[in-house]
């Protein structure tokens, strides 16, 4: 077993109610945002201040159309605002602003494939990687948009 004092170092810590699968920092700010069973809501957490090694639940994004789905796999960006791209199938995939919890797009999908993995490209891009190996581009500047099958060379 890992003891604390000779295999490593605590430098912030925290305690979830829930098992955490996925954590992302979200960039240029104190923000972690975490996903996790048992559905595909997500948890937004704060980094202290230096003189403190906590890290506090600050607050849950829900998911919107959630039916028992699996985990949200989810990638984050702070281009225009602190965002969360997130999602567990295809056809739930959406990008909510990190701190005031508004949804900002929302995928249009017929297929609710199950999702192995998403990523931001860049403010504008996100690159959503389906379970069966299929890749779609979603474009944040038309809401709703379809996804388009990405073509690979």
């Amino acid at each position: 077993g890992l003891c604390p004092e000779r295999d490593f170092k605590v430098e912030c810590g925290a305690f979830s109610n829930r098992p955490v699968y996925g954590l992302k920092h979200v960039p240029d700010t104190s923000l972690l945002v975490t996903s996790g069973p048992p559905d595909s809501s997500l948890q937004v957490w704060q980094v202290s201040a230096e003189d403190s090694d906590v890290i506090k639940s600050v607050s849950a994004i829900a998911a919107e159309n959630d039916t028992g789905q699996p985990w949200a796999k989810i990638a984050t960006i702070s281009a225009k605002a602190p965002w969360v791209l997130h999602g567990s199938r295809l056809d739930s995939v959406q990008i909510t602003e990190v701190e005031s919890r508004k949804n900002v797009y929302t995928a249009a999908s017929r297929t609710g494939e199950e999702l192995s993995d998403v990523a931001f490209l860049d403010g504008n891009t996100a690159l959503l990687c389906c379970a069966e190996g299929r890749l779609c581009l979603a474009d944040v500047r038309q809401p709703q948009g379809p996804l388009e099958a990405a073509s690979i060379p």
